[in-house]
């Protein structure tokens, strides 16, 4: 079997999912802070507080009464809607209290003027459980985030049907871990009439700083988008019902498992940063222990992605790496990195097809069976592709069989595809 590590494929590769979401740039606790302070209808809500002085008239639900509430809209110049939406933002945030039939200031009344940063952010933060809760709009908010990007008003509910019925077919596909959560997260109420009833919701999204309302440039029509601390919010809350939302920096001040976990979601640009901003958390020499470690631990794939970012690493990485060769499921990834890296290091035939197995592993743990197979042996013709396959099943590797049976099912050349078949039945046979 005539292999080498010229004819591997690429280490790090990744087709990614559907429930792995764009990772996300989030703004500063300061910059969260201050938005929060000048959402529009959190300062109604509290004009509303003082306005119901101390003991407004409400009903057995803790509702403003009918008359109250025509008398808010006149004496505060507000829609009755907008009455309605204040008050459930007053009341939920306690800058209202109700006791018995009455209401009047809460002892959070003064939280947004004279409340420090986490108070007033706290306080945002209830005061959108309260929108959502009144209007059902979790789900808008939710294929917001998923669009990543501004949405025309007459397209929202594509939008909304797109990250619905995505993300639930993909979460069939896979009944565990983040897809589980994924399922069972999705929007459950019925898709909202997006216009012009939206129309609304949306402006009490906009009254508190969630999205942001704009203008297609291209096409006459506005758009929508979530502010910077609504994408904050909605991934806070997304997260906490088992997505996969990565942030990026978020993995600097992790180990070496932490950002080769999250390289998988993003693009090359934003990769690199993320592998930018951890390696200046640490020394070269720290840097390259530090992978070696989490890839003597981890998946194929994960070793792979660890050998690929070692090179950001370079020279300072040598002393780690050639300890590497030392392990059995390092050595042939230490060996090729060190000769790549201009240093005499052996790699058997044998080393060689390991790590040919050991790639392709990798890359099924995030690409389709057919990416595989065109990413796998892109530079050696088919005769070369089928002789070296053949010999693939005395590969001591757990993952070889599958490998196989990939490259048997979907190679398009039938005699490279015919010699995986029989090779995969001699390592199943093996066992």
């Amino acid at each position: 079997m005539a292999t080498s590590h010229e004819s591997l494929p690429a280490r790090a590769r990744s087709s990614g999912s559907l429930t792995r979401l764009p990772p996300v740039r989030l703004p500063s606790r300061e910059e969260l802070t201050a938005a929060a302070r000048v959402a529009p209808l959190l300062r109604v809500a509290r004009d509303l507080a003082a306005w119901a002085g101390s003991a407004q008239a409400v009903g057995a639900g803790g509702e403003l009464s009918e008359a109250g509430a025509a008398a808010a809209v006149a004496a505060l110049d507000l829609s009755a809607e907008e009455v309605r939406a204040a008050w459930a933002v007053a009341t939920g945030t306690g800058m209202l209290a109700v006791s018995g039939n009455h209401a009047g200031p809460g002892k959070r009344f003064d939280v947004l003027t004279s409340g420090s940063p986490d108070e007033a952010l706290d306080m945002w933060c209830e005061a959108l459980q309260a929108i959502l809760a009144q209007e059902s709009l979790d789900g808008l908010a939710t294929a917001l985030y998923t669009a990543g990007r501004p949405v025309r008003l007459d397209a929202l509910f594509e939008a909304y049907a797109a990250a619905v019925g995505a993300l639930t077919a993909d979460a069939d596909d896979d009944t565990s871990g983040p897809n589980e959560l994924a399922a069972g997260a999705a929007p459950q109420e019925a898709a909202p009439a997006f216009a012009p009833g939206l129309e609304p919701g949306l402006e009490l999204l906009a009254d508190l700083g969630v999205v942001e309302l704009g203008e297609d440039e291209d096409e006459a029509g506005l758009t929508v988008t979530l502010s910077p601390i609504g994408m904050w919010a909605v991934r806070d809350r997304l997260q906490a019902r088992g997505w996969r939302v990565p942030v990026l920096g978020g993995s600097a001040d992790g180990g070496a498992a932490a950002v080769l976990a999250v390289l998988a979601d993003y693009d090359a640009e934003d990769g690199e940063a993320e592998i930018a901003a951890w390696l200046g958390r640490r020394s070269p020499e720290r840097a390259a222990e530090e992978l070696t470690e989490a890839a003597s631990r981890g998946s194929p794939g994960l070793r792979g992605a660890a050998f690929a970012v070692m090179d950001r690493v370079g020279a300072a990485a040598v002393p780690a790496v050639r300890r590497a060769l030392a392990s059995p499921v390092l050595r042939p990834h230490a060996a090729v990195w060190l000769r790549e890296h201009g240093e005499e290091v052996s790699l058997s035939r044998e080393d060689s097809a390991w790590l040919l197995v050991d790639l392709g592993a990798g890359l099924l743990e995030e690409a389709a069976p057919e990416d595989v197979v065109a990413e796998l042996l892109p530079d050696l013709p088919p005769h070369a592709q089928a002789e070296l396959v053949a010999g693939l099943w005395r590969v001591d590797h757990p993952a070889v069989t599958e490998l196989l049976t990939t490259l048997s099912n979907h190679h398009p050349e039938p005699d490279v595809a015919k010699a995986a078949r029989k090779a995969a039945f001699k390592a199943r046979s093996r066992l």
